[in-house]
């Protein structure tokens, strides 16, 4: 008795390069020699092909094809690298980033910041924050200019409350403080002892107690 035989065309995997026309989105369109094709993007491939990129392309024995990684591209495009959805970066050792030009980090939920010990310095820097919690428990400032403490201090509060136990300020060259109206209270003592004083008052300078001592 005589059986036909069945033909069965066996597709075997193979690597091809490819120039990309267009897509995105995890699926981008190559012309391989004279055939155009719909390719996913392989796990591996961490940069995001762009528009006349030169892609390395293997087609899979069930005809699917993947771009494996990006061969070549006009070096003045942006590159970018696509991470999956959960990603991390171990290093064991030592890890260094370093750029010529621009540094930006941004974060659409939360930035944390975790290490036993860092050290920043910049020649100018400025910050923008609506709302700061800070603990710590010590905390050392050496600045020549700085707006709340330094060797030149500078600070402009429109309201500025301080409570407490104790205070001490020791200045070494001139104190000067000018404001609109100004008020000492004290419950118990006030004492000023300087080498030389002098008060002046424009227009009415007046002094009340029960009990005055002059010399």
């Amino acid at each position: 008795m005589a059986q036909a035989a069945l033909l069965h065309a066996t597709l075997e995997a193979r690597l091809v390069t490819g120039r990309v026309i267009g897509g995105g989105e995890g699926t981008f369109r190559v012309l391989a020699g004279n055939v155009v094709c719909e390719a996913a993007l392989a796990a591996s491939c961490l940069l995001e092909p762009l528009e006349n990129d030169l892609v390395l392309l293997v087609c899979l024995e069930n005809g699917m094809e993947v771009i494996l990684s990006v061969l070549s591209r006009d070096e003045a495009a942006t590159a970018r690298v696509l991470l999956p959805r959960h990603s991390a970066i171990e290093c064991p050792g030592e890890l260094t980033l370093r750029v010529a030009s621009s540094l930006a980090l941004q974060s659409g939920r939360s930035l944390r910041l975790e290490s036993e010990s860092m050290d920043v310095s910049a020649r100018s820097a400025a910050a923008a924050i609506v709302k700061l919690n800070t603990v710590c428990d010590t905390a050392e400032f050496c600045c020549r200019a700085l707006t709340t403490l330094g060797q030149a201090a500078v600070s402009a509060f429109r309201s500025f409350t301080q409570c407490l136990g104790e205070s001490r300020k020791m200045v070494e060259g001139s104190d000067e403080t000018r404001c609109k109206n100004s008020t000492l209270v004290a419950d118990a003592n006030a004492t000023v002892m300087s080498k030389n004083s002098l008060r002046l008052s424009e227009e009415t300078a007046r002094t009340d107690a029960r009990l005055i001592q002059l010399g």
